[in-house]
């Protein structure tokens, strides 16, 4: 029996374990006699004579379009940042359609079979009242849910999206490795390989008469629409269900997949606490209230979905959840309790249930196992343990797998102890060869192991479809143990090659959501926008703003220190470092420098707030704190924000070494561009619509507090104890950080003045850098914001409109110009009153701490 091992675990979690034998390994590409496959001769042809200059070229525009696009994959604890790119090779793996075809209807008998199997242990459990199946099996398995036993899910379908991991042996055969019952990963990322090898590849892509994957996930939306307990369109009050896609949050592994399946099926992404339970429904926090959920896609493990029921010290899930799904009221997918069939446990016992519940022979066989917990099979284990490996019996458990081979007689009698002292936590399984694809390394095609994940989902009419194609990993060395992505192992396209050219699936309208119009053209309201995403889109605003800020004051000072010759360059050093001082951004000692460039402290101090992650007021830990808010948000952002956001971390991230002045100016110089490109995108690409109300609202918020700031840190309202030159270069730098030298010198030929300066930056509504056009903005966004808000006021933004009006009239007071005691009132009262306006909102919108029902 040709055999693997193979640990469990998610995409990423825990390493394939890949055990050589001393058979002849199966190459995907060449025959024995090392000839070109049939199928690979088209592809091979299109490629010409792989000129390495010619393939290096398609393999940068791979990269640049995987790094444009975003494409990641996080590993928890890396000194390299958590976020690691991820890694495809462009020769995809090809399949012939015959060899296919029959893959998958042993992938549709798999899942059949799996499916029947859950809805027997959760419900009559007549298996193992009659022997079919060991009780130990199941109780033993902390992965089997008794909280949901007895729960009736949706046409007894609990298996709604599916995935196995599949190797071919030497003789040529199929082998399942793994079944991935509980959230399956990978999908998307298959389709963002197919998407990118597709352009990089246009030519073979077209002449292999390549299977499109577009149909499988519109059949699997459907699915989902069907899922809805409520009818559509029932009473005329509900046009369209509401499903969404539940992701753990973006420090999970794959939250790029999640955004990106969310956009493509046109889901509404949330976290646990998006969500709330009340009268054993399930409601998604909007600003405008609470919208019922009706189907949830979880990519979140079943232990962490509710903690009354489940884990208890779980922050993922929605309190509740359980009692919503008993009653009907919501459904999940997959069902909660599936991943009890990533159990190896229970391999071995999939031949005789398969002819038990379905009739038939299994067709695709499986790697031989022996689970521990059964004294026959303990017994076999210990007997041959030199030529088996042994791997965790239940997913929940973590342990390398252990290579009997490798063992010395000590380790190998303390082995067996442990398996004698817990069975039921261990499984054993024999080693067999992998096949091997070619992969472009080195500037040559060189071979691989690989292993296949092929993804099926539910239909609407019971059975089950097959993604034609799927998420081909291969190993970082050809003689390595394991296809691991944090080891360096690498990803494929998988093509599945249609017989004609009529035989290629086309794209398929796919049906309508809730986020989406309607038929009758009617489109969902604006307002409802999950919570949490309105409050990280303002935080965005607010952050954006803030790098902003720190950039112009950091650039200001630097340009003048490395060129004195600047007018007035030697005066304007101390109201900049005044300003920086007061912002915390270098230590108030720092202040009392005097020469330019002069002052090694000084220098290493600005170095700090330009570049120190560390630095709690840094220009790079403004950026850090933009883009760890944009990542949670993301699939909220056009592809073309998110380049930028991502351009901008690039740019503020740490020298290796010490950066000269001139060179800190310039990178100071190209990040003020992008954060520009930012800001462009946010005006002219973005809907109008709520989300973008409130990235704006936190942008005039923070530019408003930033101003005040600055006039409060120079001491604007006491200008007049300062000599006239002193004034001069204060005003001076006041312009330049509110962007206004150019409309001032327009306005006004004749030197800076103190009333004219501050009538520019304090009271002019029509300069959008003036505190003025900010209130004016807020009021017009806060009036705009849906007044059915979750507060327990009438109005939830009267206060923070209250607010707004009252610094509004304040700036209208012409004598606050002219008298410092008055102005000095006002920036102190706006200082500690606009503030308030944030909790204003976080109240009536962000908390739902008195939300009423739908």
């Amino acid at each position: 029996m040709p055999p693997v091992p193979f640990t469990q675990g998610s995409l990423f979690g825990e390493a394939d374990a890949i055990g050589y034998g001393s058979g002849q390994v199966y190459d995907e590409m060449v025959t024995g006699q090392g000839r070109l496959r049939p199928h690979w001769q088209t592809f091979m042809s299109t490629l010409g004579p792989l000129d390495s200059d010619q393939m290096a070229e398609r393999w940068e525009e791979a990269r640049r379009l995987l790094h444009q696009n975003g494409v990641t994959y996080n590993i928890y604890g890396d000194p390299n940042g958590m976020e690691r790119p991820w890694p495809l090779d462009m020769m995809p793996l090809l399949l012939p359609a015959h060899e296919w075809k029959a893959i998958e209807s042993g992938l549709i008998q798999r899942a059949s079979l799996l499916n029947a199997i859950l809805t027997d242990i959760y419900g009559p459990q007549t298996l193992t009242r009659y022997g079919r199946l060991p009780p130990s099996v199941i109780h033993a398995d902390p992965g089997f849910r008794r909280a949901v036993h007895g729960i009736r899910v949706p046409n007894d379908v609990h298996l709604h999206f599916y995935a196995v991991d599949l190797a071919r042996a030497p003789d040529g055969r199929w082998w399942v490795l793994s079944d991935r019952t509980q959230a399956p990963s990978g999908s998307g990322y298959a389709l963002e390989n197919r998407a990118v090898i597709a352009k990089v590849l246009p030519d073979s892509f077209r002449h292999c008469q390549v299977e499109r994957l577009t149909g499988f996930f519109d059949t699997f939306k459907e699915t989902l629409l069907s899922l809805a307990p409520r009818a559509n369109g029932t009473g005329g009050a509900r046009s369209l269900p509401r499903v969404v896609l539940l992701t753990p949050g973006p420090y999970n592994e794959t939250y790029f997949e999640h955004v990106y399946l969310a956009r493509y099926l046109g889901l509404t992404l949330v976290e646990g606490a998006d969500l709330t339970v009340r009268d054993r429904t399930v409601f998604l926090k909007t600003l405008s209230g609470l919208e019922q959920v009706d189907v949830i896609l979880r990519r979140l493990d079943a232990d962490f979905a509710d903690p009354l029921e489940l884990r208890a010290d779980s922050s993922l899930g929605v309190a509740g959840l359980i009692e919503a799904v008993r009653a009907g009221n919501v459904v999940m997918a997959n069902a909660l309790g599936s991943g009890l069939m990533e159990s190896m446990a229970m391999k071995s016992s999939l031949p005789t249930l398969c002819r038990h519940l379905l009739g038939e022979e299994l067709r695709l066989p499986g790697v031989a196992s022996w689970w521990c917990g059964n004294d026959a099979e303990r017994a076999y284990v210990i007997d041959h343990l030199d030529g088996l490996v042994v791997k965790p019996a239940f997913p929940s458990l973590s342990f390398e797998p252990i290579f009997g081979a490798q063992l010395s007689a000590a380790e190998r009698s303390a082995l067996i102890e442990r398996i004698k002292r817990r069975p039921w936590y261990f499984v054993a399984q024999e080693q067999m060869a992998l096949s091997t694809a070619p992969v472009w390394q080195d500037g040559r095609l060189q071979p691989r192991p690989l292993v296949l994940r092929v993804f099926l989902c539910a239909t609407p009419s019971g059975g089950y479809a097959v993604m034609p194609g799927g998420l081909t990993r291969v190993s970082s060395e050809s003689g390595r143990l394991v296809v691991s992505m944090q080891s360096g192992g690498g990803s494929k396209d998988t093509w599945i090659l249609a017989p004609r050219r009529a035989d290629v699936s086309s794209a398929q309208p796919r049906p309508a959501l809730a986020t989406e119009p309607t038929a009758s053209g009617a489109r969902p309201s604006a307002n409802d926008l999950p919570s949490r995403v309105a409050d990280g889109l303002y935080w965005l605003g607010r952050y954006a703003e803030r790098a902003e800020g720190a950039l112009r004051l950091l650039r200001a000072t630097q340009s003048r220190l490395i060129d004195s010759n600047m007018p007035g360059a030697t005066l304007q050093v101390r109201p900049l470092l005044d300003l920086l001082c007061s912002l915390g951004m270098i230590p108030a000692d720092m202040a009392q420098v005097t020469e330019s460039g002069a002052n090694r402290g000084l220098r290493e101090a600005l170095h700090a707030a330009v570049n120190d992650p560390d630095h709690p007021n840094s220009l790079r830990a403004q950026v850090l704190r933009l883009h760890r808010t944009a990542y949670s948000v993301r699939d909220r952002l056009s592809m073309d924000m998110w380049r930028v956001v991502s351009a901008i971390d690039r740019q503020t991230q740490p020298p290796k070494g010490r950066m000269d002045p001139a060179s800190l100016l310039l990178r100071l110089d190209d990040v003020m561009i992008t954060l520009a490109a930012f800001s462009g995108l946010e005006q002219e690409s973005m809907t109008r619509g709520a989300g973008w109300r409130f990235l704006d609202i936190g942008r005039r918020i923070e530019r408003s507090l930033h101003m005040i700031a600055l006039m409060r840190g120079v001491h604007v309202a006491d200008l007049d104890r300062l000599d006239e030159p002193m004034q001069a270069a204060t005003l001076a730098v006041l312009l330049e950080l509110g962007e206004s030298v150019m409309t001032y010198r327009a306005r006004h030929l004749t030197s800076v003045q103190r009333s004219s300066v501050l009538d520019l930056l304090l009271g002019e509504e029509a300069n959008p850098r003036a505190l003025a056009f900010q209130l004016a903005a807020l009021d017009r966004h806060m009036r705009a914001l849906p007044s059915q808000g979750v507060g327990t006021g009438t109005d939830p933004t009267g206060g923070a409109l209250a607010i707004v009006a009252a610094a509004r009239n304040g700036l209208e007071r012409t004598e606050a110009m002219a008298s410092g005691d008055a102005l000095r009132a006002l920036l102190d009262t706006l200082a500690m009153s606009l503030p308030d306006v944030s909790n204003f909102l976080a109240h009536a919108y962000f908390s739902h701490a008195f939300a009423r029902s739908a």
